[in-house]
């Protein structure tokens, strides 16, 4: 193997594997490891992952896989490598879009299917928590009385929790694979299940594939170029924070002198403010 294997946790990566619907057996084994859906619900139907906005002026979301099960229930798989200050009003977003676009001006609220969130992150969340897999939904934090009819459930898989040694689910073999970086690593969890071990293949011959690696290189350059020009603006902004904080520290200071009846001239050499800035203070 003469080329580095692309990291499974990229988005692009993601997509091509789970994304795709020639291997469909592969998304179908991985849901059916944490998500309680009887068995016939998981004829599976990939759907656009454009949330067009309903006006001009609306943020448009872009998912990672979106798929409905056999009763038209709404499952949107997302993969997050990098830390986001509003990942759940992110997650809460894309699952609000999702239902208010099952039904149109008239229809009735019986058309709104249940929408299942999944939510991967190579990040930790929940910090206060141990566990990699984590369920929510609407219920009565006191009794643990679930509101049914409130058709919203959101999963987290949390990667950098997963322990080191097999915990016996399947679901820990899925982000195992997620998790691994070297070919070594790959081939073991690979012999755990069918479905891995061809999950496993498509990303060597997606690494292996030139077309895939440029394209795969062309988007790193540009969110590394994206991640440059942040931090030359938040750094610009630091700066100008510190020079405003700077200089209201210095009105204060002179503000106080003045108060306690400092001369004028000692007053100046100490802060470097001028006469008619002092005067109006």
């Amino acid at each position: 193997m003469d080329y580095d294997i692309l990291p499974p946790t990229n988005d692009f990566v993601f997509k091509l594997i789970f994304g795709d619907n020639r291997h469909k057996s592969i998304l179908i084994e991985m849901l059916k490891s944490f998500v309680n859906l009887p068995d016939e619900e998981f004829e599976l139907v990939f759907l656009d992952t454009y949330l067009k906005p309903e006006h001009e002026e609306d943020k448009m979301g872009i998912l990672d896989v979106k798929v409905s099960t056999k009763t038209g229930k709404i499952i949107d798989i997302e993969i997050q490598v990098n830390p986001l200050l509003y990942i759940g009003e992110r997650i809460s977003f894309y699952k609000s879009r999702l239902i208010v676009d099952q039904i149109n001006k008239g229809e009735h609220y019986d058309k709104i299917q249940r929408v299942i969130c999944v939510c991967i992150t190579d990040h930790v969340i929940h910090k206060e928590d141990t566990r990699y897999l984590n369920y929510f939904c609407f219920c009565n934090p006191e009794t643990g009385l679930r509101f049914n009819g409130i058709p919203e459930e959101i999963f987290t898989l949390e990667i950098p929790k997963l322990p080191v040694d097999r915990d016996g689910s399947k679901i820990w073999d899925w982000l195992q694979f997620l998790r691994a970086k070297q070919k070594g690593e790959f081939e073991m969890i690979a012999a755990a299940n069918p479905e891995i071990r061809k999950a496993v293949d498509i990303l060597y011959e997606i690494s292996a594939d030139e077309k895939v690696r440029a394209e795969y290189n062309m988007r790193q350059k540009a969110w590394m170029d994206r991640q440059s020009q942040f931090d030359g603006y938040f750094k610009q902004g630091m700066e100008q924070g510190i020079e405003k904080g700077i200089e209201k520290g210095i009105v204060k200071t002179a503000r106080k002198l003045k108060a306690l009846g400092v001369s004028i001239d000692l007053i100046i050499q100490s802060t470097g403010l001028s006469l008619e800035e002092i005067t109006k203070l």
